[in-house]
């Protein structure tokens, strides 16, 4: 009698070992099953150096301010009827620490550079006709927070409707520092905006590395 084991020797062997799928895991002897997917990299960005551009902004707004309210009141102590016996540099020195104190400058330099800063964020990598298009935004935001820091400096809240509404027309509205910063808060956003957007055309233009 022939010895089956012999005869059929595939049936007798033992059954290999399967080893454990795992999804990406080591398995128990410590070999790897699968291939590590390749790391997708995150698209550069514009954002954090057009937010450090737009403070930038800010400060020359701030700068710019403060000399343009110099300014007028120099222009004050030299046509003005109520400078007569008083020294130019007393006159315009304690003329423009009195505006700078009010929320009128404060505020509106603050405003502006929030508004700027947020416009950069979420422009990020666009061109340059976006910040001509949007800064005009700004400047309208801006000039609305000026008038309602006129507004908060005379405290509105102690006159009457009627008194609020002539003070806000007649005494802020055109007044010409709130102007002033109508006019820097359109113009710093399209100039700075354009130093943004040097960058924004070379990430654009980069060309994206694929594995």
């Amino acid at each position: 009698m022939s010895d089956s084991s012999q005869d059929h020797p595939e049936f007798f062997k033992p059954a290999p070992e399967e080893e454990p799928q795992g999804l990406g895991f080591a398995g128990v002897n410590g070999s790897q099953t699968t291939e590590d997917a390749p790391a997708v990299e995150a698209a550069p960005s514009n954002r954090t150096t057009g937010a450090l551009v737009a403070l930038l902004g800010g400060v020359l707004f701030a700068v710019l301010y403060a000399l343009a309210a110099w300014g007028y009141s120099a222009a004050a102590w030299m046509y003005g009827d109520s400078a007569e016996g008083t020294q130019a540099a007393v006159f315009i020195q304690d003329r423009t620490i009195a505006f700078l104190s009010t929320p009128v400058y404060w505020l509106t330099a603050i405003a502006f550079t929030l508004y700027f800063v947020i416009l950069a964020i979420l422009i990020n990598k666009g061109h340059w006709r976006t910040f001509v298009l949007w800064g005009l935004v700004v400047a309208i935001l801006t000039y609305a927070t000026a008038i309602g820091a006129g507004l908060l400096t005379v405290r509105a809240w102690t006159l009457t409707l009627s008194e609020a509404l002539d003070f806000m027309w007649h005494g802020i509205a055109f007044n010409p520092l709130v102007l002033v910063a109508v006019v820097l808060s359109r113009e710093i956003p399209i100039w700075f905006g354009g130093w943004i957007a040097v960058k924004s055309r070379k990430l654009r233009d980069a060309p994206e590395v694929t594995e």
